[in-house]
């Protein structure tokens, strides 16, 4: 087991005195290797907080968080070690201007594993490898981080959490900003990621196509809590859709259109999904 959350709480003190919640006993097992997850709700709805969790920038206020056999709680010896943690499992931010301040590429990439001691002749061959597997040449090492585009930013920002060696990497919203094509092309490498090197990867968005194309487990917050917990093709059901105001992606909305358009006719057919296709591919011919 990779990370384990056990009737997590934690909230914040607001400027009137009062606590919000942000989320609120949690509880969810996570592996250490082969899952693609993404993590999907309201602005608010506790996502940033849960994460944080998940690599101990933040502990328990109630309940435990255990990742890779280490037990974080509000009562934990204050002596526990958490670097070690956030070097297993790899956050990669939003922006990532924020991860990324020497000037070179590859000053930014090594700085994470010099810091965990690595040696810099070993910390240089990751660079080396992690840049190419994010789809990057070496020719970028030698770059200033600050010229590049806002794509190769997001790769560059990937590659430098990728030379740490984590088990477990999560990406905090990494297709905003971008257009469909760049979207699609940062999605499909982080698929080769996951299948080359059988990491967990987790991905925070807000997008319904990352969701229904790529995820093999979705995970649902709403108002601090976890309300689902399963497969993507489940998840999009009328009720979930109203109750959680999740959208739908582009191929269900779609469905949705060609199903209203020729309710008539497939109100006689036994077999609705394939005889909605036939009709729209008649109709097209």
């Amino acid at each position: 087991m990779g990370i384990q959350f056990e009737h997590v709480s934690y909230g914040y003190h607001s400027i009137e005195g009062g606590l919000f919640q942000a989320i609120e006993n949690i509880n969810v097992s996570i592996d250490a290797v082969g899952e693609f997850i993404t993590l999907i709700g309201e602005t608010g709805s506790g996502k940033s907080t849960m994460v944080q969790h998940m690599n101990a920038l933040m502990t328990p206020q109630s309940g435990q968080v255990t990742i890779f056999g280490v037990k974080l709680s509000k009562n934990m010896k204050k002596d526990t070690k958490l670097n070690p943690l956030r070097q297993k499992v790899g956050l990669v931010f939003q922006f990532p201007e924020y991860q990324l301040f020497e000037e070179t590429v590859l000053k930014d990439i090594i700085f994470g594993p010099k810091n965990f001691k690595v040696p810099e002749k070993e910390a240089i061959q990751r660079a080396k490898e992690v840049i190419k597997l994010v789809g990057l040449d070496e020719t970028y090492l030698e770059r200033s981080p600050f010229n590049l585009s806002g794509g190769e930013k997001k790769r560059v920002s990937i590659a430098g959490i990728l030379a740490m060696e984590p088990d477990i990497l999560i990406l905090d919203e990494p297709t905003s900003g971008l257009d469909p094509k760049g979207r699609d092309r940062l999605l499909d490498l982080f698929m080769d990621i996951h299948q080359k090197t059988k990491k967990t990867i987790i991905v925070i968005t807000h997008d319904m196509n990352t969701v229904y194309q790529y995820a093999s487990r979705v995970l649902v917050l709403n108002k601090g809590s976890l309300v689902y917990d399963g497969l993507p093709k489940e998840l999009f059901s009328e009720q979930n859709i109203i109750d959680w105001n999740l959208d739908l992606p582009d191929i269900l909305h779609l469905k949705k259109h060609l199903e209203e358009k020729y309710q008539k006719k497939l109100s006689r057919s036994p077999n609705s999904t394939k005889d909605l296709f036939l009709l729209v591919k008649e109709e097209l011919i």
